[in-house]
């Protein structure tokens, strides 16, 4: 059965401490988002500042806590819950990251948001990438297309592909910091756009090959 582990339970519970010490320190309004160029653009009450990525934190822990427990496919999981749960430490670990470099910003320190995210984003990816081919045919997690989740063939020769694409696309994120202002952020939604319609597409083909050899 799969269980939370100690790890990401520690990241979480950490990240509401460092909240409730950076509290009293912020101002009563602090950025929560920021544009193209790195500068701060958007505002909220430093409350939901402070709490809004641990709390992000706590609901994907206890989604991908349950979601095994949910699937038909159950016992798929324990076939690649080393993976599963690596996926989930890295999320927590980007997202406790994110949440120290906004706290650090709205305590005055110089940091570069605009640097961070591509590159937090880029490494994610790459992770991601290494340990999707691993995944197991399941309805919650990995590359879901009508014809991955119709097909367990389909679904392991799309994930074989999709890792080796969301590394490229974790790299091309990373070389997005060298380009500045809107274009850089333009070429980092084309690179996302183009990964996800790449694999769309080739799971249909994939598909369209399962149905002819079962013709034959």
């Amino acid at each position: 059965m799969m269980r939370t582990n100690r790890f990401v339970v520690m990241l979480t519970v950490f990240s509401y401490l460092l909240s409730l010490i950076a509290i009293p320190y912020l101002p009563d309004e602090v950025a929560t988002h920021w544009n193209t160029a790195g500068e701060a653009d958007g505002y909220s009450s430093k409350w939901f500042g402070a709490f809004s990525l641990p709390f992000i934190m706590t609901s994907i822990v206890l989604l991908m806590t349950l979601l095994p427990k949910m699937d038909p496919k159950k016992a798929n999981y324990e076939k690649f819950k080393g993976s599963y749960n690596i996926i989930i430490n890295v999320l927590v670990i980007f997202f406790i990251a994110l949440h120290i470099v906004t706290l650090a910003y709205n305590l005055g320190f110089p940091v570069d948001v605009d640097l961070f995210v591509p590159i937090g984003i880029g490494v994610l990816f790459i992770v991601l990438g290494n340990y999707m081919p691993k995944l197991k045919h399941n309805y919650f997690v990995g590359i879901r297309t009508p014809w991955t989740i119709a097909n367990e063939t389909v679904w392991n020769k799309t994930h074989r592909i999709g890792g080796k694409v969301f590394v490229f696309m974790g790299l091309a994120l990373m070389l997005t910091v060298f380009i500045e202002g809107i274009w850089g952020f333009i070429l980092f939604l084309a690179v996302t756009l183009i990964g996800v319609v790449y694999l769309f597409v080739k799971s249909y083909l994939y598909f369209q090959e399962e149905q002819r050899n079962g013709l034959r």
